[in-house]
């Protein structure tokens, strides 16, 4: 039996160390996000408080990403979360009933887990696009 070995290979990324980290980051945060989102819709703990600052940083975040991203799945990614925030600080603030309330908490717990797997396949994406996997070159001396 002959013993192949296999060639040996570098990782290159194609891109600056700081937007790499950053990715990476934002790509932990998002996990932790969509599974933190799971477990509550699991445990009925969609009903959260939030206060009219946290509304409107909220949603002028979302809308401005949705604006400044060319893809369009991260502007459908953004528009449902800034969409989810709108309908349920309406509902809040006009004083829905709490059975309209919770059911608008569910449906936007379904929204934000769906734009968070829309932006994890983006970054997972844009890593394949810059990591590279490329052979060990040696050169006789």
């Amino acid at each position: 039996m002959e013993n192949v070995a296999t060639p040996k290979r570098e990782i290159t990324i194609n891109s600056n160390w700081i937007m790499t980290v950053c990715m990476a980051m934002l790509l932990l945060i998002c996990v932790g996000l969509l599974i933190w989102d799971i477990r509550n819709l699991l445990f009925d703990r969609v009903d959260k408080s939030f206060s009219l600052i946290s509304l409107i940083i909220g949603v002028a975040y979302s809308f401005a990403f949705a604006y400044l991203f060319p893809a369009k799945s991260l502007k459908l990614a953004f528009l449902l979360l800034g969409t989810e925030k709108v309908v349920r600080g309406a509902l809040y603030y006009l004083h829905a009933s709490m059975t309209v309330q919770h059911l608008a908490a569910t449906g936007a717990s379904i929204a934000r887990q769906i734009a968070f797997t829309i932006i994890i396949v983006a970054i997972v994406l844009w890593f394949r696009s810059v990591v590279r996997w490329n052979p060990i070159i040696r050169t006789s001396a």
